[in-house]
């Protein structure tokens, strides 16, 4: 149960005011029982979502609090400043201070686009409010993810207070303004100008960076081959679902279905390879199949696909929780056409022992080649993405039994603790003197 216990709005000139003598007291807060007390920042933060990441936050601060540590959330919000406790967890959301908020689904021109991300390069005017926000707190870590919307700033901010600081890369948004090195339905193989003036900030501060996580290989890798991180100590550490060691009653045999349910859960964007699986089903052709698309999109493309495709048996469901829809799947699709850092949907689908069709784009591969279920096709491959579809409606695929060991490493503890040990080694590189955090 969610349990507001503040709301505080304040003007930007008292925030100004405070900001010199509150962030004076930053090191003066006495240490508690706590294991350790972590600052986690991310732009969305639950029930605020628009992908998988900001679930993934949620689990690992779950996680973080289930092992006795202290947790706090920085995020943005499209409304005003609040703060709440989430399930142990303290959430502060901060009201954006930029022309826009870029999640309400509305299509912007252009140019407002340009001038959003050329405030995004500065620094926010909401840094003092953050600065207060540590000064309060204290951390023992800091723990950053997905910054659009923070400006330029936050990163030399947490350095000047000499707080040790991991980031985990889920985006891309520090090397590129879209956050996705993805333009015209292709890869970047390099940087576009555009890019490089609008991240120069954001790229720079990367160095203040004491611990670089990748939620897979490639993400560390894809950054590196764009020059970051090049002396920066690194690990990768795959999310985590709870409950994916919990048995399932339909692990075991059962009679295929009278009709082969397939879905495809995600942003209605190209990007995900919607129009790819939408292709291959139609060279599938008629039989006893049926499409459930969980997700939300511009509501011009959304229009254009249901139209273009009204032939086709789809139920377009909008917005969903996913284990309700994953539990009424014989078959995920996951179709992405740009480098992907690493679906949820494929561990989730992993958790319900659910047959995957997935494209080898980014990290998914890494997750893929761990899971008996997991068939992988090269992405953009229409006709291998129908032949694949074909057998399956031919012969509904089994429900796989996943290795235990495989399971396992998508264990909240697991996540947690791997955590811990970035968290501890950063600590002890940052301040190889400070081993007491209780």
């Amino acid at each position: 149960m969610t349990k507001p216990i503040l709301t505080a709005k304040r003007s930007r000139n008292s925030e100004k005011r405070e900001c010199g003598t509150r962030a004076a007291s930053l090191g003066a807060q006495s240490r508690s029982h706590f294991l350790m007390k972590i600052l986690l920042i991310n732009t969305l933060y639950p029930p605020s979502t628009v992908g998988g990441a900001e679930r993934s936050l949620e689990v690992l601060a779950k996680g973080l609090v289930d092992a006795n540590c202290d947790v706090s959330v920085i995020c943005l919000s499209g409304t005003g400043d609040a703060t709440e406790v989430r399930e142990g967890v303290t959430v502060h959301r901060l009201a954006h201070a930029n022309r826009y908020w870029p999640f309400d689904g509305q299509r912007r021109r252009a140019v407002e686009r340009l001038r959003w991300h050329g405030n995004d390069a500065m620094t926010s005017p909401r840094q003092c409010r953050i600065e207060q926000i540590l000064a309060e707190f204290d951390p023992d870590i800091v723990h950053t993810n997905n910054l659009t919307g923070f400006g330029s700033g936050l990163i030399p901010l947490i350095n000047k207070y000499r707080l040790p600081l991991v980031h985990t890369l889920r985006d891309f948004s520090l090397i590129c303004s879209r956050a996705s090195i993805f333009k015209n339905l292709q890869d970047c193989e390099t940087r576009c100008l555009s890019c490089r003036v609008l991240t120069a900030s954001k790229s720079a501060s990367a160095t203040g960076i004491d611990m670089v996580v990748g939620n897979s290989a490639y993400m560390v890798d894809r950054h590196r081959d764009f020059g970051l991180f090049q002396n920066t100590p690194s690990r990768v550490i795959f999310n985590a679902v709870p409950g994916i060691l919990d048995e399932r009653p339909f692990v075991a045999d059962i009679a295929s279905p009278a009709e082969l349910t397939i879905g495809f859960a995600g942003a209605i964007k190209p990007e995900k390879g919607i129009e790819v699986l939408l292709e291959a089903l139609r060279i599938a052709g008629p039989g006893p199949w049926k499409l459930q698309i969980a997700g939300k999109g511009d509501d011009e493309y959304v229009s254009t696909l249901r139209n273009s495709y009204a032939d086709l048996p789809i139920e377009w469901l909008g917005f969903v929780p996913i284990q309700p829809f994953l539990e009424g799947l014989d078959l995920m699709v996951i179709p992405s056409i740009w480098p992907e850092p690493m679906p949820r949907t494929l561990i989730e689908a992993m958790a319900m022992r659910l047959p995957v069709l997935v494209s080898d784009a980014g990290g998914s591969p890494e997750v893929a080649t761990m899971y008996s279920g997991a068939q992988l096709y090269e992405r953009r491959d229409i006709d291998g993405l129908a032949t694949l579809l074909k057998t399956a409606i031919a012969e509904p695929p089994a429900r796989p039994v996943a290795d235990r060991d495989a399971l396992e490493t998508f264990t909240v503890e697991r996540l947690t603790a791997n955590y811990l040990q970035a968290y501890g080694d950063t600590i002890a590189m940052k301040h190889p003197r400070k081993t007491d955090h209780a």
